[in-house]
């Protein structure tokens, strides 16, 4: 190896005595190669950057093209740069159930790829969630719940390994399921029906002659009427459902409830990440929510509204 290397160096050495002329002539044509390179660089770099700049004003002025760009960084794998672009949509005040699902999607994409952040499995949820709540797609919504299904499965299973209650969805009340059933203007379609169907009745009642017609106009006010208050009341409920109550979703590890003097309440379980809660009011260091049959404070940095 060493009679090698310097026979090498030899080698080197009288190629550098004999075409020394040739090299010098070499050396500027090198360096004027050099040159043109460096100048088509250049040119390159500033056309590069020119196009960046140019994406980049298309992003800021067309929200589409913000999306598009988010969904190529999704499709890429990069989900830290689709969180990016995703989290400026929403600053924008963009909601629309599919950017809500992509959202999810990378936090999750975050997750998998080993640089998960604290909250990226509530935030995973909450994109999710809100994904099934705007969204009347079915197949988006099963895509949804599907994707929510899995998240949960994971805190469920992190809240096993620490010993923790995996309970994570506290449900809602009957009556609110009972809103959930139909949309609200199909319940105010069904109390006209019945407020109708009440008139008709009334009218038969009071002209006919014939004690079955009366017996039949009788009934039928009884049954329209009886619907029509349930009906009406469900409509007041969903009204007040769409103008007043705020869902969120808890995007902490593990919090627990704090009372009026916002000291923990030890009587209650801690709440898991990604569980869905109602948001009753919402103040600058905390925020007033309620989780199943339990009331109380949370720091506003663990939850996350949803959008409606």
């Amino acid at each position: 190896m060493k009679w090698a290397s310097v026979g090498i160096v030899a080698l080197a050495l009288a190629i550098a005595s004999v075409g020394g002329d040739a090299n010098a002539q070499g050396n500027a044509d090198a360096n004027g190669n050099a040159q043109v390179n460096a100048n088509a660089n250049a040119q390159g770099s500033a056309n590069a950057d020119a196009d960046a700049n140019a994406n980049a004003n298309a992003e800021d002025l067309d929200p589409a093209a913000l999306f598009r760009s988010a969904t190529d960084a999704l499709a890429g794998d990069r989900p830290v740069e689709a969180i990016a672009k995703l989290e400026a949509l929403g600053d924008r005040g963009v909601v629309d159930p599919v950017v809500s699902f992509d959202r999810g999607l990378a936090y999750a994409g975050r997750i998998r790829a080993g640089a998960e952040q604290p909250g990226d499995l509530g935030r995973a949820a909450h994109g999710f969630e809100e994904a099934r709540e705007l969204s009347h797609d079915a197949a988006l919504v099963a895509d949804a719940t599907t994707a929510l299904a899995a998240v949960r499965a994971e805190v469920a299973k992190r809240r096993a390994r620490a010993g923790d209650p995996v309970e994570l969805d506290h449900g809602v009340s009957l009556g609110r399921s009972i809103v959930k059933l139909l949309p609200e203007n199909v319940w105010a379609i069904l109390g006209a029906i019945c407020a109708f169907a009440l008139a008709v009745g009334i009218v038969v009642r009071a002209r006919a002659h014939v004690k079955r017609l009366k017996v039949a106009g009788t009934t039928t006010c009884s049954v329209a009427g009886a619907l029509l208050l349930v009906i009406a009341y469900v409509l007041s409920t969903a009204r007040d459902v769409r103008l007043h109550v705020r869902e969120a979703v808890i995007i902490a590890p593990s919090t627990r409830l704090l009372d009026e003097k916002h000291v923990a309440l030890l009587s209650v379980a801690p709440l898991p990440e990604g569980a869905r809660v109602q948001l009753l009011d919402e103040g600058a260091d905390f925020a007033h929510i309620v989780a199943g049959r339990a009331a109380g404070w949370l720091p506003s940095g663990h939850v996350l509204p949803m959008a409606k």
